[in-house]
């Protein structure tokens, strides 16, 4: 476990760069699923959603829920979203302690 933490650490500009993209990549959905929603189209099936938001992409997902007001009455999106947020925010300080071998 540790390897996978020290390889993160040592490749924290790449690791970033795709927690930021899988974010925004999450947000985008967030809004388009809205939107498809408020024109009754075909959705983004809730397992997708919640599976990018588990995958480090919980932040954009508490981002979309509160920007586009989407999904904020179902239990599984406001109880889940913010747990997988907590888990991933704790994950990232541990890759960031253990990576440099403290």
């Amino acid at each position: 476990m540790k390897f996978i933490f020290e390889f993160v650490y040592n490749h924290n500009v790449l690791f970033l760069a795709l927690f930021v993209l899988m974010n925004l990549l999450t947000l985008a959905m967030f809004h388009s699923d809205k939107k498809k929603a408020e024109k009754n189209a075909f959705r983004i099936p809730e397992r997708d959603l919640l599976g990018f938001c588990a995958c480090f992409g919980a932040l954009g997902g508490i981002l979309g829920m509160l920007l586009f007001h989407h999904k904020t009455r179902k239990p599984k999106f406001f109880l889940l979203v913010p747990f997988f947020a907590i888990v991933q925010l704790i994950l990232i300080n541990l890759v960031f302690k253990w990576g440099h071998g403290a």
